[in-house]
């Protein structure tokens, strides 16, 4: 019930998210809700649902950004995401909205760096002129600024939808 409660709100966000966006053009710059709602599964959820949660928001990802990056791309990312996030969650619980702004900054521009990687390695004609390669350097600490005051809002939102789905005894963390 928490998964399915869990794409259906992060489908909601990106779908009210993507045509503000481009509507704006501001694309370049636009908060990543779904690198926060992976670092907040990573944080709450054991291994193995976890990490379906975070393949099905990357593929969710994916098919809002058909044809600005490799099929796939944002499920690697995600993976990578809640892989850390969880091991993470082991030797620090993110509970301040502080720590949580400092967390998705670091993470955000981890997730560029990863997507400059990967868009190096797979994509045939990026970084042929230079231009590509500086556009998400660029960008990269311009999103991180615009993700970061998101986070605790996230982490609150999918807390409380946490509240009315999880069972007591399904809780990683019981209060």
């Amino acid at each position: 019930m928490r998964g399915i409660a869990t794409c259906l709100l992060a489908f909601l966000l990106l779908a009210l998210e993507s045509p503000f966006l481009h509507r704006g053009s501001v694309t370049d710059y636009t908060p990543d809700l779904t690198l926060l709602i992976v670092l907040y599964i990573g944080q709450t959820s054991r291994l193995s649902s976890g990490l379906m949660l975070a393949l099905t928001l990357g593929a969710m990802k994916d098919g809002f950004c058909l044809g600005a990056s490799p099929v796939g791309m944002y499920m690697e990312l995600s993976v990578l995401t809640f892989l850390l996030s969880y091991r993470l969650s082991r030797r620090l619980a993110l509970q301040s909205p502080i720590s949580i702004i400092l967390v998705s900054i670091l993470f955000v521009m981890g997730a560029a760096l990863v997507e400059l990687l990967l868009s190096l390695v797979f994509v045939r004609d990026f970084g042929t002129d230079g231009s590509s390669t500086m556009l998400i350097l660029g960008s990269m600490f311009p999103q991180a600024l615009a993700t970061a005051p998101f986070g605790p809002v996230i982490f609150w939102l999918f807390e409380k939808l946490d509240s009315y789905t999880t069972r007591r005894s399904d809780l990683v963390y019981p209060r």
